[in-house]
């Protein structure tokens, strides 16, 4: 039994896709930390998906009306800003964009941060570059070859290789690096938030839980020693 789990577990660590979450020609990703409690970000994150996103990319797993309870999107600028097809239901899944299964397909997203990481998404969408050999004009440091061009070159600016392989910056963009920063910080949050939604309500009742065995244990530990007083 014991040689069976040993062999188990070593086919599952060879099956794992080597180098998944490695931050390509950098040493190491830039560190993120998620916060999908934070609803404005949330929202500043929705509105920079909707707007540079959601042309190629679908959120297929993720529902309209679970979006507007998480998020609190009044009902007329989720209808009327948001979903942009008349036939589309709030109860659809915000499937949009270029399918995934067409010659040019771009992934959907929902699941993205879950299977590389909060770090990789966003390292990767702030070390864009021009690269006049790539059939897209642009290339990046952490996916080398990239066939993603880079839609947010207006935000962020024009950056460059410079003789040691390090990106510097060649004009700038309607954003300085510090705000386009926090941007991607809330884009990469939404769509952390948009990879498990129901993290939400697991984290608030996860706080209910733990305080209830603290003060059922409590309580039990009182009970224990009244019973303990009378067996002596």
């Amino acid at each position: 039994m014991k040689k069976l789990l040993i062999a188990l577990l070593a086919i599952s660590f060879y099956c794992l896709p080597a180098g998944e979450n490695a931050c390509g020609s950098l040493e190491e990703c830039d560190n993120f930390s998620s916060d999908v409690h934070d609803l404005y970000s949330l929202q500043r994150g929705l509105g920079l998906y909707m707007n540079n996103c959601s042309s190629c990319h679908s959120l297929k797993l993720l529902r309209w009306n679970r979006l507007q309870k998480d998020l609190v999107i009044p009902e007329n600028i989720l209808t009327e800003d948001l979903i942009r097809t008349p036939d589309t239901k709030i109860a659809d899944h915000m499937t949009f964009g270029i399918p995934d299964v067409s010659p040019i397909g771009a992934p959907d997203l929902t699941l993205r941060t879950r299977v590389r990481g909060d770090d990789w998404i966003y390292t990767y969408l702030r070390t864009f570059y021009d690269d006049p050999n790539q059939t897209t004009g642009s290339n990046n440091l952490v996916y080398v070859g990239t066939a993603m061009p880079n839609v947010l070159a207006g935000l962020q600016g024009s950056q460059r290789l410079d003789t040691d392989g390090n990106i510097i910056k060649v004009s700038d963009g309607a954003m300085t690096k510090e705000e386009f920063d926090d941007s991607m910080r809330d884009l990469v949050n939404f769509l952390a938030y948009a990879s498990e939604p129901a993290r939400i309500t697991r984290e608030k009742n996860g706080i209910f839980v733990i305080l209830f065995f603290i003060v059922f244990t409590a309580v039990m530990n009182l009970l224990y020693r009244e019973y303990a007083k009378e067996l002596k």
